[in-house]
């Protein structure tokens, strides 16, 4: 280990141990912007505060800021930090009793983004079903679409200038992967795109619309719920 990797690696955990830094952070695992004032809102502190939040978090490269207007608005600085935020949470202690669901942790754990790419138990689903129909392959650590997957897609409008490879993401509630990566995002907002899912309000979770049911069935043999 390089003798820096110990006080990086503490100062990382410094920043995500704050509990209002992480409510900033895990708001903006779907990869959109958003304004500080909604983050202060998000984490539940005053806008004074929410600044040295911010500020600390952009100085420590895990988020970027735009300017848009007079407002500014923060987003995670890559996918590379939504990756760390989910493999932190795979080693969260364990519980030494079972947390009360509520319908937000529910409805995040059924389904939702992850830094553009469908997660939960729907994207454990969806790389499943993608898988057991030959459209997609994983091939030196990627996962990329078939001829047959391209085809597939390809009859669905999704018609992109090269096809991008995705890769498998480790779901922190399910403990099995979904498709991460630049083909995880492309698939994902083609399904938004359609119609197929719906953002559930401002947050994370997403939900399958009765047009999305229909046409996961029909052209994915895929039943949801």
């Amino acid at each position: 280990m390089l003798p820096s990797a110990r006080y990086e690696l503490a100062g990382l955990g410094e920043l995500v141990a704050d509990p209002s830094r992480a409510a900033m952070l895990l708001s903006l695992m779907d990869g959109r912007a958003r304004p500080a004032s909604e983050l202060a809102g998000i984490a539940g502190v005053t806008p004074q505060t929410a600044s040295s939040h911010l500020r600390r978090l952009v100085e420590g490269g895990l988020i970027v800021p735009e300017r848009l207007g007079r407002h500014r608005y923060f987003r995670l600085s890559g996918e590379q930090v939504a990756d760390a935020l989910e493999a932190m949470a795979l080693l969260r202690p364990p519980e030494r009793k079972a947390r009360p669901s509520t319908p937000e942790r529910a409805a995040l754990t059924e389904a939702r983004t992850c830094y553009q790419h469908l997660a939960g138990r729907l994207g454990v689903a969806w790389l499943d079903t993608l898988e057991r129909r030959g459209l997609i392959q994983l091939s030196g650590g990627a996962l990329a679409l078939t001829g047959k997957g391209m085809a597939h897609f390809s009859a669905l409008r999704l018609q992109p200038s090269r096809w991008p490879a995705g890769k498998p993401c480790l779901d922190w509630t399910e403990r099995r992967s979904h498709l991460g990566g630049p083909l995880g995002g492309l698939l994902t907002q083609h399904l938004l795109g359609r119609g197929w899912l719906a953002r559930r309000d401002e947050s994370r979770a997403v939900r399958v619309t009765s047009r999305g049911a229909r046409g996961l069935a029909e052209h994915f043999s895929l039943r949801w719920p």
